[in-house]
């Protein structure tokens, strides 16, 4: 096995991205993240100030939030069949 050490930065969107050396051999790879303590903490607080502590605080949360406009059959069946086109 082949160890590459490099330091790296994790985005808001929680993606991690690497550069390898050149010479890294193409095939499977195990991948291992060591996370500072210090940052995982501050980490969590930015992706979610303010934790839930139950899924029924979550769905609270949904029923509260206001509701877009609501949509017809016929609009939600284009959108969907405009979707599916793209697929092709």
């Amino acid at each position: 096995m082949h160890t590459i050490k490099l330091k790296a930065v994790i985005d808001e969107r929680q993606q991690l991205h690497l550069q390898l050396p050149a010479d890294t051999p193409m095939g499977e790879a195990e991948v291992t993240v060591v996370v500072a303590a210090d940052s995982t903490a501050a980490n969590a607080a930015a992706v979610n100030p303010q934790p839930m502590a139950s899924l029924r605080e979550f769905f609270a949360a949904l029923d509260a939030r206001p509701l877009s406009q609501p949509r017809s059959l016929d609009d939600i069946e284009a959108q969907i069949a405009e979707e599916r086109a793209s697929w092709d």
